[in-house]
């Protein structure tokens, strides 16, 4: 008579079962940990468009403003200096930018390399942003004007 262990058929069941899971756990971090990246760099590219919007509304046109004395944005300049922001603050970053004499509008689009995702073929994430801001005159004579 031969002595069985039981369930002796179920040997590397366990094993089988962690082989195929691993896969699915490894996608559920590659998922958390580049989502949370991807998170950061879509707040990333908001922020700097806002800032490179801000540095071309800072670009007046002079002339305009002692002839007719109003806050007239210089349009081509202004695209220039957002455009530079964002070449000089983030290294790769695309920008591409309008203007007209009261507004300046920046689109800034990113490209953010994956840690984990990159094991199932994405290597890397595209994020935008965008953001416009106006030429606002400041204090006169002691009082805010709207």
């Amino acid at each position: 008579m031969t002595c069985r262990a039981p369930n002796a058929g179920d040997a590397g069941a366990v094993t089988v079962i962690l082989l195929l899971l691993s896969g699915a756990f490894l996608a559920f971090a590659g998922l958390v940990w580049d989502g949370g990246r991807a998170i950061t760099a879509r707040q990333h590219a908001a922020d700097l468009a806002e800032q490179a919007a801000r540095a071309g509304a800072d670009d007046l046109d002079v002339a305009a403003a002692r002839r007719q004395g109003i806050d007239a944005i210089d349009a081509p300049q202004a695209i220039t200096d957002a455009c530079r922001y964002v070449r000089v603050t983030a290294l790769g970053a695309q920008c591409t930018a309008t203007a007209t004499a009261t507004a300046v509008t920046v689109r800034v689009t990113t490209r953010t390399p994956t840690v984990l995702l990159g094991l199932v073929g994405l290597s890397s994430l595209t994020t935008r942003g965008s953001a416009t801001a106006g030429a606002v005159r400041g204090v006169i004579s002691g009082e805010v004007e709207p």
